[in-house]
């Protein structure tokens, strides 16, 4: 379920202009960590890993994007 839940993050973002800066995709990735963090206090620490899961790709697309537009 969690993987689903992951997947459907990801896919809801639908098509979407590229951003060079990865701004976008970096606020993207604070905002899933800072909700991994609430969760993880509310003791829903399986569901923490998944949103932690989604900053980290988030945050790994976004440094690919500025990677990317260097070159």
């Amino acid at each position: 379920m969690r993987n689903g839940f992951y997947i459907g993050i990801l896919n809801s973002r639908g098509a979407h202009a590229v951003d060079p800066t990865g701004k976008p995709e970096k606020e993207l990735a604070a905002k899933y960590r800072q909700q991994a963090e609430e969760v993880e206090n509310a003791r829903y620490y399986r569901f923490a890993n998944t949103l932690k899961s989604l900053a980290d790709s988030y945050e790994h697309e976004a440094e690919r994007i500025i990677e990317e537009h260097r070159g």
